[in-house]
């Protein structure tokens, strides 16, 4: 039982059938009004066609399904104590089929053509069952009922390995029944269609990287000197916060910028040490896509890496170069500067008898040099703003960050930075975020928005100012069969306030 490891193979045909011993038929095709093979599907996408059915020979079956489904599958090889294969259905929508579309009988007559419509709005959430198993916190719990995206099925390289893939297909199957006693039934006829689904997905909130988040290093300290053996002239601190997510369109085709903005602090040894240059500065980002056999309870970037869990995850990692800036860029070359006394002394006959703030820096650390243990209180700040784009092609596709039951896509953004006569090395590790935007497509049966139906509905009095204290409400005719009621069902009663 292997998954399937190319972009047309399916998971569905890796899966064994229960009954081996009875010959699978697939004489169902399926048909999607507006489809072509490099088409995305994202939230609130409209699937909809004919399953076309077309047998040699008479084809008789006791019930009919299509539906529309999401499934996750890993591999793990060399974890011998866990299976070697998982699949995880997250989401399966079933159509109403109307019978007036299939023969009266329950027999496909051979050589006739048969078509059953569908239609499947691609959902913007799961369905709380789709993720049952224990979460370490409410925000996994939200991650995992999110819709994936697909992973493995792209004509593009999306930086995933073999061993995890995210199928979306519809499917159409005709079933007879084995027995009447326990009622199994066993595939007679069936058919399917890939179809390859962006999702939407928002921004989060920045990540609270801590000390414990070893795949994240938000900020490093080193000292600088002239040479090898000369005396130091200070410690340089490099900082970087989370930048805003990148935002793919809904085809996956176009991608917003961001920005990587690092804060420089030096902290001389004395008032007359400058701060060193900044040689280049040059930054790649690196795609962790995480798999295991079972569910995850956590969200695998975060924490330590040989943090013990029952159930563990594979990572599979991807590098791509973005930008490297040396001295003869702008971004470089002519950094700014600014001088602070974080001493916290201040008098107020300084202005009257001519010293300066940068003097009584000076003075500052001339004091503290004669003084064991103290440091010179002059600090110099500057930043370095570094506009980047991902690089978008017919040849590597950008997946959206995501977290599911089995498998999750994180980003990480590498900065390097080479400083001072020495050429220090200063690396940065930032997370990352890819989204998705969200569009919302019109659909012919869409409900009326609540503002426009105040409007349709709002009265008058007789002065043709609005009465505010009318208001309709539908009225719902009785039901017995314990299901919610359909739009047709409606009927309107009009309630007045006064």
């Amino acid at each position: 039982m292997t998954a399937g490891t190319g972009a047309g193979a399916s998971l569905a045909n890796s899966r064994p059938c229960k009954n081996s011993a009875a010959p699978k038929i697939s004489n169902i095709k399926i048909t999607i009004d507006g489809h072509f093979n490099s088409k995305v599907y994202t939230s609130g996408s409209t699937i909809s066609g004919h399953a076309v059915v077309r047998t040699q020979k008479d084809a008789k079956f006791d019930d009919f399904d299509i539906i529309f489904s999401g499934i996750a599958a890993t591999r793990l090889d060399y974890v011998q104590q866990y299976p070697a294969n998982s699949f995880r259905p997250f989401m399966k929508l079933r159509m109403p089929i109307d019978r007036s579309a299939l023969p009266d009988n329950n027999v496909f007559v051979g050589g006739k053509t048969y078509h059953i419509p569908f239609n499947f709005v691609v959902p913007h959430q799961l369905t709380i069952g789709a993720c049952n198993h224990h979460c370490s916190s409410p925000a996994v719990k939200d991650y995992h009922l999110r819709l994936p995206p697909t992973v493995g099925f792209w004509e593009a390289d999306d930086s995933a390995p073999e061993m995890a893939q995210i199928e979306y297909s519809i499917k159409a199957r005709a079933y007879r029944k084995v027995t009447e006693a326990d009622q199994a039934q066993q595939k007679t006829l069936e058919g399917y269609h890939i179809v390859k689904v962006l999702p939407s997905l928002p921004e989060d909130a920045p990540l609270d990287i801590t000390f414990r988040d070893e795949r994240y290093a938000m900020s490093k300290t080193k000292t600088i000197r002239k040479n090898l053996f000369s005396a130091k002239t200070g410690k340089l601190t490099v900082s970087a916060s989370q930048p805003s997510a990148i935002m793919l369109s809904a085809d996956g085709h176009k991608a917003s910028g961001s920005v990587a903005r690092i804060d420089l602090e030096f902290a001389p040894s004395s008032a007359d040490c400058a701060p060193p240059k900044i040689n280049s500065v040059s930054g790649k980002i690196t795609s962790y896509t995480f798999f295991g056999a079972a569910p995850t309870d956590l969200l695998p970037n975060l924490g330590s890496r040989a943090i013990y869990t029952p159930n563990p995850s594979l990572s599979y990692t991807a590098t791509t170069s973005l930008f490297n800036y040396n001295n003869s860029n702008k971004a470089t070359d002519k950094l700014e500067w600014q001088m602070r006394n974080v001493s916290g002394r201040r008098d107020s006959g300084y202005s009257s008898l001519g010293i300066t703030d940068e003097d009584q820096s000076e003075n500052d650390c001339a004091v503290a040099a004669k003084m064991p243990g103290k440091t010179c209180p002059i600090r110099q700040n500057a930043v370095i703003q570094i506009p980047f784009n991902i690089p978008l092609s017919n040849k590597k596709i950008f997946l959206p960050t995501f977290h599911s039951c089995l498998i999750s896509r994180t980003y990480t953004l590498h900065l390097n930075l080479s400083v001072g006569p020495t050429n220090t090395t200063m690396s940065l590790a930032i997370p990352l975020q890819i989204g998705v935007e969200t569009i919302h497509e019109p659909h012919g049966d869409d409900l009326p928005s609540f503002e426009s139906v105040m409007a349709e509905n709002q009265h008058t009095d007789d002065s043709g100012v609005p009465d505010r204290h009318f208001l309709e409400y539908p009225e719902l005719t009785q039901h017995t069969n314990h299901m919610l009621p359909g739009y047709d069902e409606i009927n309107r009663r009009t309630i007045r306030a006064f």
